[in-house]
């Protein structure tokens, strides 16, 4: 019996650790050089993806002490169940960031009404990017923030997006790393740098292993790509071996 009452009690605290693990947050501040933009100068990044059912912590937000350039959520920011007065709050916090915010599609952005989650999106002043890019100006360069739809459930055009790439610096968004991946070496020769979610970095890792390989910096012909382990969860509220991430990204 008294066997029993430990492993009752062990299981009951490995249960609210990988809950503690998926609810605490971790902002992840770091540096990317990609040799285009002045170190006096960077640009800073404010990047969220795959909020699903959380609330994004106001205390989270104001722990960031950098003055972001520009915000981008990485897609997957509602699913089927979470409710557009949860989003807009979501959405609310991250403006006092005083950012412009940019938005592109995951695969559970899909689940909802979407005539509806557009609406929304405008209302609350976030810029959707649906394969295509957006200029925005930093001290004297054109930074294009070149977004992709989901790979999964939307119609990705990686040729559309490019086309409107005119300036100087191109950070190439997409919801799912495997499409960015997929690129060739000349397609992403003009990429400078990438931005992607959905793994969770596999969300539940035992002994080291999981679905997907860990987030984090990663090169593909050169180029390089963080993939965040995202800031909420899917399906199970619990994490182990994973991050509940954001991240501040100064790239120079």
């Amino acid at each position: 019996m008294e066997l029993l009452t430990v492993v009752g009690l062990l299981a009951i605290g490995f249960i609210g650790y990988m809950y503690f693990k998926a609810h605490h947050d971790v902002i992840d501040m770091r540096e990317i050089n990609i040799n285009k933009i002045p170190n006096n100068k960077p640009l800073k990044l404010f990047f969220i993806s795959d909020t699903h059912r959380r609330i994004i912590k106001q205390k989270t937000i104001d722990k960031i002490m950098e003055d972001i350039d520009i915000t981008i959520i990485g897609g997957d920011l509602i699913e089927k169940g979470v409710s557009m007065k949860r989003v807009k709050q979501n959405i609310k916090r991250l403006h006092t960031l005083h950012a412009p915010i940019y938005f592109i599609w995951g695969n559970n952005d899909y689940e909802v009404n979407l005539i509806d989650f557009k609406e929304m999106l405008i209302q609350q002043n976030v810029i959707i990017l649906r394969n295509q890019a957006e200029i925005v100006r930093h001290y004297h360069q054109k930074i294009n923030l070149v977004g992709i739809d989901c790979c999964h459930m939307g119609e990705p055009d990686y040729e559309l997006a490019m086309s409107q790439s005119i300036g100087d610096v191109n950070i190439f968004l997409t919801h799912d790393p495997s499409l960015f991946f997929e690129l060739n070496e000349e397609e992403t020769n003009v990429i400078d740098l990438a931005l992607s979610g959905h793994t969770h970095g596999g969300q539940i890792r035992l002994f080291g292993f999981g679905f997907y390989t860990r987030g984090g910096n990663k090169l593909h012909h050169n180029t390089p790509i963080l993939i965040s382990e995202g800031y909420g969860y899917t399906m199970l509220p619990f994490r182990l071996g994973t991050k509940a991430e954001c991240h501040v990204i100064r790239v120079q």
